[in-house]
């Protein structure tokens, strides 16, 4: 095995020019090029191992059922806006009526464009849906259930199955992925004016004071 060994290095070394044989014993030039073509192959393995270890992204371990359930509850506590124990669409629902008070200024019970365009600083879903499109009966302002009807980007994101009930499950990957983003400071800002601030007394939503035309 060895000798054909010697003999392969000897036909890649074609271009030395050296004598072939099965039996002869290798010179300085094939000793060294068989050395160099072994470290190559050493540096070779070394790299790809380190390649594949450095893709490769350490397992999360599984949480205990108590922090599970913590976790659970933390984020129960931050979405059941109306306390019935439960993540629902009916949370969505209460929230834009908190959201529909605090943009309602002069009280009338409707939302013109200079109320709704303050919207999107309490709730993010409001940034890809215009005035007019929300305003579904073309009455030039924006009713309750005219708000209310907007999907909800973030609860949409998490009521994976779309029936409007976060389960247990769902709660928790929800509640794990934020954890994660908090830990690398992704999706901070998306979470910012979640919605519904339930600011009284007429005050602008964000504290902010838009001075472009309606």
């Amino acid at each position: 095995m060895v000798v054909i060994c010697f003999r392969s290095v000897g036909e890649i070394s074609e271009g030395f020019n050296l004598p072939h044989s099965y039996l002869y014993k290798p010179s300085v030039q094939e000793l060294r090029l068989m050395k160099n073509l072994a470290v190559a192959c050493m540096i070779t393995l070394v790299l790809v191992a380190c390649t594949s270890r450095g893709d490769r992204r350490p397992e999360r371990p599984e949480p205990s059922p108590e922090r599970r359930a913590e976790m659970q509850q933390r984020f129960l506590a931050r979405w059941d806006q109306n306390g019935d124990g439960a993540i629902t669409c009916d949370d969505v629902a209460f929230e834009r009526a908190e959201l529909f008070f605090v943009l309602d200024t002069n009280e009338d019970e409707e939302l013109a464009s200079s109320e709704y365009r303050y919207a999107k600083f309490e709730d993010k879903s409001f940034m890809f849906h215009v005035f007019s499109e929300v305003d579904t009966d073309t009455s030039g302002a924006v009713s309750l259930k005219e708000l209310q009807a907007v999907t909800h980007s973030q609860f949409a994101s998490i009521d994976k199955d779309g029936n409007c009930i976060v389960s247990d499950e769902e709660a928790f990957s929800a509640a794990r992925e934020k954890m994660r983003e908090d830990r690398t400071g992704e999706g901070r800002e998306a979470r910012e004016g979640r919605g519904g601030g339930g600011r009284r007394g007429g005050q602008r939503p964000g504290g902010l004071t838009d001075t472009s035309a309606p």
